[in-house]
């Protein structure tokens, strides 16, 4: 009886080693499991922070890089040497339609050997047309491309030295511009290997980073091209202007002495100063001969200040000014013309308005230009007036017509080279659009400035503007 019990008990306490035994294999098991999903994930985990570090750096190098080419290549260096492929090399996508190609950038990652160099001496002898061998494949699918062996494709025109050279797994992928192939990089090793899902993925999302760096820095050309080309254009037309201005100092010069020669002649005529001419028609064609020649003398003096004023020639000589006296020796001179035209000229000057630093000559060509064209613009009847303001924002001239007057949109007309209002074949106005545009230059060398008031049909108002540096009390300058 106790022999039986005592069997009966190391029978269960066998059962239970057998059953703990047991729990503890599968323990075991769950634990070995376990460790090897870790490891997994870890190995993972490792394996994205490994590509996102790649991918940060190539970003950081990208963007800092001031070539494409240089871009391309650093990309190829840190993808052969993330995974250990033994070459690497990048092409640029040129031409379009069917003439897209892709040429070697000649740039290269690899051993120095040479059966290295004969492998890149002859791909940078060939384009790749879309579909053609490995990289052409790339730029007709815009799609990564994985090669177990290139020595087995029957599409890699490279196959035979690539055997020599002892190359079999090779990869590629697309730099993409929006839906275009920009460049090409490709990948080879010494061994036959199995595509990697993961290393295409990576490469994919490069090319598309590498894609957005190429389309800056291609737009960063046509601003260089462009800014370069505008720059080019500048400096032409500043050698054009100085020639032009040349040209028409040295033309002005040449005409003044024969027209001053005519107009001597002429007014010898038209005064009978040599004895009366009997013929009153040959009178008229001398007075009309010297008109003209003096309009003329006038058009070329002033093209001669505009070629003085853009050369930066033009020199004031300065000194302290009666305004008042100007004026009305400018308001005598124009009495002929205000008489043929019936028009009163009137002036309003404050006999203690105060001295004006300028230069005398140009001084009087500005009022006279000012002046005349009032008188000219304005009808039988009408009225001329100047007037004078002197306040702490300094002197202002006003000459105010009641002439034809002028639109919004012809004031700045009026105030270009050459610019006519009334711009008919037969102009009622004669005159050569030179008087206001020159005016505004000489005040604008004095520190002034012109400025136009005027409603169609009912007159304009002309201000000259000093700025009050230029004023100064005619007392003390005595």
């Amino acid at each position: 009886m106790a022999d039986a019990t005592l069997m009966a008990a190391e029978e269960d306490l066998r059962a239970e080693i057998q059953r703990l035994q047991s729990q503890l294999e599968r323990e075991r098991a769950i634990r070995l499991q376990t460790d090897a999903i870790a490891v997994s994930r870890l190995r993972d985990l490792y394996e994205k922070q490994r590509q996102v570090q790649l991918l940060a750096k190539i970003a950081a190098a990208s963007n800092q890089t001031s070539s494409v080419k240089d871009a391309l290549h650093f990309v190829v260096v840190q993808i052969c040497e993330f995974n250990n492929w033994q070459v690497g090399h990048s092409y640029l996508a040129e031409g379009s339609g069917e003439a897209l190609c892709l040429r070697s950038t000649g740039m290269w990652f690899g051993p120095q050997s040479e059966r290295i160099e004969e492998f890149r001496r002859a791909t940078e002898e060939l384009d790749f047309r879309a579909g053609v061998g490995l990289p052409g494949q790339v730029l007709a699918t815009g799609r990564p491309l994985w090669l177990h062996d290139v020595t087995e494709s029957n599409n890699f025109p490279r196959r035979a030295v690539a055997l020599t050279c002892g190359l079999k797994g090779a990869t590629a992928f697309p730099v993409l511009s929006g839906d275009d192939v920009v460049a090409v990089l490709e990948f080879f090793a010494g061994d036959a290997r199995e595509p990697d899902d993961a290393l295409l993925e990576l490469m994919a999302q490069i090319g598309a980073q590498l894609g957005r760096v190429i389309e800056r820095q291609r737009a960063d050309d046509r601003l260089r091209e462009r800014a370069e080309e505008l720059l080019r254009a500048r400096d032409e037309a500043k050698a054009a202007d100085v020639a032009k201005s040349a040209f028409l100092a040295n033309m002005s010069h040449e005409l003044r002495t024969p027209l001053n020669a005519i107009l001597g002649f002429s007014e010898i005529l038209k005064t009978e100063l040599l004895g009366p001419i009997n013929n009153a028609r040959y009178r008229s064609y001398a007075e009309s001969i010297f008109a003209s020649g003096s309009h003329l003398l006038g058009l070329i003096n002033d093209v001669l200040d505009f070629a003085k004023l853009d050369a930066a020639c033009l020199d004031l000589s300065e000194e302290v000014l009666n305004l008042r006296e100007i004026i009305l020796d400018c308001m005598r001179f124009l009495e002929p013309q205000a008489s043929k035209g019936k028009v009163t000229v009137l002036e309003t000057i404050d006999p203690e308005l105060p001295g004006l630093r300028a230069d005398r000559r140009r001084l009087r060509q500005i009022f006279l230009n000012l002046l005349s064209n009032a008188v000219k613009f304005t009808g039988e009847g009408g009225e001329v007036r100047i007037s004078a303001t002197c306040t702490a924002q300094g002197l202002d001239i006003r000459v105010t017509d009641t002439g034809i007057g002028m639109s919004a949109e012809q004031i700045p007309l009026a105030l270009e080279r050459f610019g006519q209002v009334d711009n008919k074949l037969a102009r009622k106005y004669e005159g050569t659009g030179l008087g206001l545009p020159l005016t505004k230059q000489l005040l604008g060398l004095h520190g002034g400035a012109l400025a136009i008031e005027s409603t169609l049909g009912r007159g304009t108002t002309v201000t000259a503007s000093f700025p009050p540096e230029r004023i100064v009390s005619l007392y003390q300058a005595a």
